[in-house]
């Protein structure tokens, strides 16, 4: 029998489940059979494979979505974060912040190269609800400001 959850892991667990539901019913309109619903397919996953297993699954769903919404103006993602945030869900922007391995790499790098990425750090930012601490947001204010810089046009 699999070990249970942390409590961090079990409260990672109940956001990420919440925001998948949501995206999928709300978002994406999917409009799954009731045994192909979000609710029975999580459940089975956590019935034959275990909890742990399920919640590497919701960070997989959480990236695919964060990807899916790639293309989206950074004044739809606020629109999108506010709802979520109103619902006491984790926003996009918080979940591109944890998971999104192009967030990671940006930090890392510490250059944004382009508008997907500027708008992606930007998100973040103006996210009042996301998890990032006050350095880290001047950080990735920094950033977004030489990237400001970079595409002013030179007179």
């Amino acid at each position: 029998m699999p070990r249970p959850l942390s409590i961090e892991r079990e409260r990672e667990f109940g956001e990420l489940y919440a925001f998948v539901e949501f995206y999928m019913t709300h978002v994406s309109k999917v409009e799954a059979p009731p045994d192909l619903s979000m609710a029975s397919v999580c459940a089975d996953m956590v019935r034959k494979f275990g909890k742990s297993k399920a919640l590497t699954g919701l960070r997989q769903a959480a990236n695919d979505i964060v990807e899916d919404l790639s293309g989206r103006s950074a004044e739809g993602i606020a629109a999108l974060d506010e709802v979520l945030s109103e619902r006491g869900i984790l926003t996009v922007s918080e979940v591109r912040r944890r998971y999104s391995t192009v967030f990671k790499r940006i930090v890392k790098r510490g250059v944004i190269r382009d508008e997907t990425e500027y708008h992606l750090i930007t998100g973040l930012v103006v996210d009042q609800t996301s998890d990032i601490d006050a350095d880290q947001r001047a950080s990735l204010q920094q950033l977004l400001d030489a990237y400001d810089r970079s595409v002013e046009p030179k007179s």
